[in-house]
């Protein structure tokens, strides 16, 4: 019996975590990379699970188990009807507008009614086996490890195994036999239910695990609750903006915060303990304080120090938020609506990151804000008492209340010295709101777990010092514009000879401020670079009439455009093309030779509307925070492009980046698709270029005939792309990063 219930909740989670990861892929073409498509993801599927755990509880306390677990198994076969999952015909996502919320709704229509049903499994297969005859039904929570264990699984296995070897089909159909193994297995569960002699559930007297004072549920006791499963979802969802965005731009990097989130649990609802509980309460606010800094000044660099300190202190903190919910587990009488309000907590965590903080925060503030407000929180004495402590642990742990009081105060003393250095008040209106929701915020955590007035205080000061500290006043940030694809800011350098773009910390233009050197390209664009010898040698032969250009950025290659032609920017972002065009910081577009337009949405989508055959050439500088989005560089996806060229069109495409090398991939796709194919890597860049403005770059062109290429043909720095080996084909169905994830040697841009 307890392999049965272990292993329909180990089936279900695997499937829940798969459906998630397989929807995201398949929405990638539509709306790209950015780490905001995912976070809208996750925050659909919390609501959606969300609802589950509601469901679960409710038909539960209103039928009582037996009953419900026919109403439950009848339920169980409407999701046949949406399988194989595949994505809403015909949506297309707004090309101006907000594609939060038609995210949302193709979410529900594709994949809402099989992960709804499917979520509903870990608290009713626990509800269940506390019916049961069997001895560990008084405390069915350990359970919960194997729902973790399954969702782990599925994490891991499918960037690993599944994605590299099943195509999206084939994964849908898995998928289904999956679902209906998973209803073979909650029928069984049902019928032990119904064999058992305990009968209708009889938990009424029972004691927790935890040995939970009382059995009743206090509002104030599901309020922690909630805190208690908010800050680590929030903080989720924020370490990983942070991380893909401001820190390193790795593909897929997301899935790292969400393995360690779920490990977490996996360690904290153990039958013992894992992990020193009190003494990570002690020690942790001597690595968040500097944490909070080092976020705030936005130090990229060493990446091999930063980015393990980033998840270690986002695990330890989950550990001891989710330690905390395992030690006020109520009994198994109230265990749905315990896992309710877990489930309540986290989607609040993702509507505050994914729906509110782009519209509060400027900047990714809601990722340095969660961490304060997780260190006002840890040392707190009331903190600990949410649940008797086991003696073992009180005798053995190695801290004082005053050892513990006094590391919190240098913490404390360490960060608002150091936020005091960067206050800014010029950004007060513009965080305003979400200062005061903050504030709200800190108040209801104040009431909740009684941390103190001193420490509320002390909390609204530091919160306010955090919303206007600013890098305006440290780094020369001129504008800053944030979006559902990330926060573009506008820099000017130390001795005002520049402007620059910044997409996160991936440099997007730069022009001088030299009224002679205006109209100069630079960075990777710079006219003795490969893409200005490009350029140089078509404009002269007069072999360029239309020219298409995917990704924006400044406008930068207008500056490449000559009288008679005709150019056409697609930029998926709005913010981008309003910063390109201001004449205030960057003048490319308004001082370009030839009419140009921009059109906005994603540039594969975007290009479907475009004429056969009528591009001469078109160059792909479609970069999402120093990663070109996969879906643009499939098979599928050159082939589009050919077609829109002329018969001796040219396909140029940028990718210098600091950690992928995509030279192998589009190598593979060349040979599969029988074309010639030239690349330059341009990395050999004097002290005086440098200090020109010119960067490091990595190009490659693709044409149907060697003769396409004209003069560059008989140039040195130009070099045929050797035959790529032991690299998959990337197509729509098989794209998968981790084939050619290689670190690079970093070029500073």
């Amino acid at each position: 019996m307890l392999i049965l219930f272990s292993l329909t909740l180990f089936v279900s989670a695997f499937l829940l975590f798969c459906v998630q990861l397989m929807v995201a892929k398949m929405i990638l073409p539509l709306l790209g990379g950015s780490p905001s498509v995912w976070n809208t993801c996750q925050f659909f599927f919390q609501a959606t699970l969300l609802v589950g755990y509601g469901y679960s509880h409710l038909t539960t306390k209103w039928f009582g188990v037996r009953r419900q677990s026919i109403f439950h198994i009848i339920l169980l076969l409407l999701p046949i009807v949406f399988l194989p999952i595949t994505l809403a015909k015909g949506w297309l996502p707004p090309h101006e507008a907000n594609p939060i919320p038609w995210l949302l709704a193709l979410l529900g229509f594709s994949v809402g009614v099989p992960f709804f049903v499917v979520s509903t499994s870990a608290p009713l297969i626990q509800k269940w086996f506390a019916g049961t005859d069997n001895p560990a039904g008084s405390d069915p929570y350990f359970l919960y490890t194997a729902s973790n264990l399954g969702s782990m699984l599925g994490l891991l296995s499918y960037p690993i195994f599944i994605e590299p070897n099943f195509s999206l089909t084939r994964q849908s159909w898995l998928w289904a036999a999956g679902y209906v193994i998973l209803l073979l297995l909650t029928v069984s569960c049902a019928v032990y239910l119904w064999k058992s002699k305990k009968g209708e559930l009889e938990i009424e007297g029972s004691v927790s695990a935890a040995k939970t004072a009382g059995e009743t549920l206090t509002r104030k006791l599901q309020i922690q609750w909630i805190l208690l499963s908010f800050i680590p979802s929030s903080l989720l969802l924020g370490v990983t903006t942070y991380l893909t965005t401001d820190l390193a731009a790795i593909p897929l990097l997301w899935a790292v915060p969400l393995a360690l989130y779920l490990l977490t649990f996996i360690f904290t609802f153990a039958r013992k303990p894992v992990l020193p509980h009190n003494t990570l309460v002690t020690l942790l606010p001597l690595l968040l304080a500097p944490l909070i800094i080092l976020s705030l000044l936005k130090l990229i660099q060493p990446l091999w120090l930063l980015l393990p300190l980033h998840l270690l202190v986002f695990f330890l903190i989950t550990c001891v938020f989710h330690g905390n919910l395992a030690r006020t587990r109520p009994s198994a009488k109230y265990l749905t609506g315990f896992y309710f309000w877990i489930s309540f907590g986290g989607v609040l965590g993702g509507l505050f990151n994914a729906i509110a903080a782009p519209v509060l925060f400027p900047t990714v503030l809601e990722y340095p804000l969660l961490l304060l407000l997780s260190l006002l929180l840890l040392p707190n004495a009331g903190f600990e008492a949410l649940k008797q402590q086991p003696e073992a642990e009180i005798k053995n742990s190695s801290v004082s209340n005053s050892s513990r009081r006094n590391i919190f105060l240098i913490s404390i003393g360490l960060l608002t010295g150091a936020l005091l250095i960067g206050l800014d008040f010029q950004n007060f209106p513009a965080n305003l709101l979400g200062i005061f929701l903050s504030c709200i915020l800190l108040f209801v955590i104040y009431d909740a777990f009684n941390i103190g007035k001193t420490r509320l205080g002390a909390g609204f000061a530091l919160i306010l010092m955090l919303s206007q500290f600013s890098l305006g006043s440290l780094g020369g940030v001129l504008y800053t514009e944030r979006s559902f694809f990330g926060v573009n800011r506008v820099v000017q350098d130390r001795h005002s000879k520049y402007h620059s773009l910044l997409h996160g910390t991936t440099l997007h233009g730069k022009q001088s401020l030299d009224p002679e050197r205006k109209k100069q390209p630079l960075t990777y664009f710079h006219p003795s670079g490969p893409v200005g010898q490009v350029f140089n040698s078509l404009n002269s032969a007069q072999r360029l009439s239309k020219v298409a250009v995917l990704g924006l950025g400044i406008g930068t290659l207008a500056a490449y455009s000559e009288p008679g032609q005709e150019w056409t920017f697609y930029e998926i972002d709005p913010a981008v093309e309003m910063l390109a065009r201001n004449a205030d910081y960057f003048t490319f577009l308004t001082d370009s030779k030839a009419p140009f337009s921009v059109v906005l949405g994603d540039a594969r989508l975007r290009f479907l509307e475009a004429p056969n055959n009528y591009y001469d050439i078109i160059v792909m500088d479609a970069f999402s925070s120093d990663s070109i989005p996969v879906h643009l560089v499939t098979r599928e996806a050159i082939q589009l492009y050919f077609s829109k060229l002329t018969s001796q069109g040219l396909l140029v495409i940028n990718i210098s980046n600091r950690y992928i090398n995509l030279e192998p991939v589009l190598g593979t796709l060349a040979e599969n698709l029988n074309l010639a194919t030239l690349k330059q890597l341009d990395r050999d860049i004097s002290p005086a270029e440098k200090a020109a403005g010119k960067s490091a770059s990595h190009w490659v062109l693709l044409a149907q005939n060697r003769q396409d290429f004209g003069k560059l043909n008989n140039d040195p720095r130009w070099q045929s792309m050797p035959k790529s080996k032991d690299v998959p084909l990337w197509t729509d169905e098989f794209s998968n990063i981790f084939s050619v994830l290689r670190l690079k040697e970093q070029t500073k841009p």
